[in-house]
C-alpha cells in the first residue's frame, strides 16, 4: 500500500529474523488488520497515514550514506530512497538528508550546523525512525481506548496487546504436563 516493493526481505528492519510463518497467510492477516482498523472507526484519511508512516519507517532502514572524501563527514549514498520517504511523510527528501547529515545545533545563543559522521548519520536515522513508529503507535493506542471506551464504571477489565511477529502460539488441547 505504501511500499514500492512487498518483498519484506527488501527491508532489513522487518527482516532481521523470521519473516515467514507457515501457519499465517500475510494477505489474509493485512486484511483483518485493515478491516479491523475500519470497524474501530479509523478514517480513509487516518488508515492511509497509518500505511505511509509504516512504509517511511521500513524505508528508514534502506538510507546509506557515505564517507566524504579527505573528511570524516557523511553524505548521502544515493537519494532514491530518501525520495521515497518525502513522498511517504510530505516532506522534501533533499532537507531530510540535509538535516541528518548536517543537523543544526544550539551553540549559546546561536545555532550551528554540524557534521556527522556515518555512524552518527546511521544513528540518528535510527532513533528518527523509532520516534516516528512509536508516536504513531501511541496515537493508535490512544485512539482506540477512546473509541472503545463506553463511559460505564467498570470493575475488571482484560487488557490484551497482540504484535503479530514477537510470539506466535500453536493452540494445542493437551495438558502442559508430560507423563
Amino acid at each position: 500500500m505504501a511500499l514500492i516493493t512487498t518483498n519484506p526481505y527488501d527491508f532489513p528492519m522487518c527482516s532481521q529474523g523470521q519473516i515467514t510463518v507457515a501457519s499465517i497467510n500475510d494477505n489474509d492477516e493485512l486484511d483483518a488488520t485493515d478491516d479491523a482498523i475500519t470497524i474501530l472507526g479509523f478514517s480513509n484519511e487516518e488508515k492511509q497515514a497509518i500505511y505511509k508512516l509504516t512504509g517511511a519507517v521500513l524505508h528508514h532502514g534502506n538510507l546509506k550514506f557515505k564517507q566524504k572524501q579527505r573528511e570524516e563527514q557523511a553524505e548521502p549514498d544515493g537519494t532514491e530512497v530518501a525520495d521515497k520517504i518525502g513522498y511517504l511523510l510530505g516532506l522534501n527528501s533533499a532537507e531530510m538528508l540535509k538535516a541528518l547529515c548536517y543537523p543544526r545545533v544550539k551553540v549559546g545563543n546561536e545555532y550551528v550546523t554540524k557534521g556527522q559522521t556515518v555512524p552518527q548519520v546511521n544513528n540518528s536515522v535510527s532513533a528518527l525512525a523509532k520516534s516516528i513508529y512509536e508516536r504513531m503507535f501511541l496515537w493508535m493506542v490512544i485512539r482506540i481506548n477512546e473509541m472503545l471506551d463506553t463511559k460505564q464504571p467498570r470493575q475488571f477489565y482484560i487488557g490484551v496487546l497482540d504484535i503479530a511477529g514477537f510470539e506466535i502460539f500453536d493452540v494445542s488441547m493437551t495438558t502442559e504436563q508430560d507423563n
